[in-house]
This record gives structure tokens, sequence and C-alpha cells, in this order.
């Protein structure tokens, strides 16, 4: 079973966090199964690959541990039935698509929270 994991600090209220992750979860073409407040579960269509290569993501936000500039932890696996015998098969490239969408969210968010402090 190949498995993929990465923890990152995001910016913003629970409102804003659920509609951006949200987003990222789309934009990499995975179908949301579950959401809450602070727990998403996504996966990958049937029918474009097979089912043992299919990815499931989780997604979770950690408000336990939020640091004093509001930031929160968010911790990310992606997994499916697939052995990963080669260096790049189709989790990692999932996985690796999805980590570089939360970056680009990461950035944004902070530009936004420096944008509303400077407002100040």
């Amino acid at each position: 079973m190949a498995r993929y994991s990465c923890v990152t600090q995001l910016v913003g209220s629970a409102e804003q966090l659920s509609e951006s992750i949200r987003a990222v979860l789309e934009r990499c073409q995975l179908n949301i199964l579950h959401s809450s407040l602070d727990y998403w579960v996504a996966g990958e269509p049937p029918g474009k690959n097979p089912y043992t290569k299919l990815v499931t993501v989780e997604v979770f936000v950690d408000r336990t541990l939020q640091a004093a500039d509001g930031s929160v932890q968010v911790t990310c696996i992606a997994k499916n039935e697939e052995l990963p015998l080669k260096s790049v098969n189709h989790c990692q490239q999932t996985f690796d698509r999805l980590k570089a969408e939360l970056a680009q969210l990461q950035g944004q968010l902070q530009l936004a929270a420096q944008q509303k402090d400077a407002l100040r």
C-alpha cells in the first residue's frame, strides 16, 4: 500500500480554511466523500485508473496546536492499494500535485493575513 503524508501550517478562519481546502481537493480532481469543519476525505473517481491505483486523501486540521499568529497545523495523507514498486507512481504523483496546491494556498493565505494586518 502506498502512503504519503505531509504537515503544513495554514492561516485563516475555520470557514476560510474549509472553503480553501475543499477547492484544493477539487483542483486535484478528487471527489469529496466526507467533510466536516476539521476533517475531509476525498477520492479519485473510478473509471480513469484501476481500482488499486485510486487515491484516497485525508486532510485533518488540528486547531489544538494553533500558533500565536493564528496558523493551524494541517496534516494530509494520500494513500492507495498500489504497491509503491516504482519511485514515481500514481499515488506519489497525486500527492505531489496536492502538496503543490497546498503550498500555493499557504502563500495566498499568508499574503492575505499580512494585508489584513497592514490595514489595521
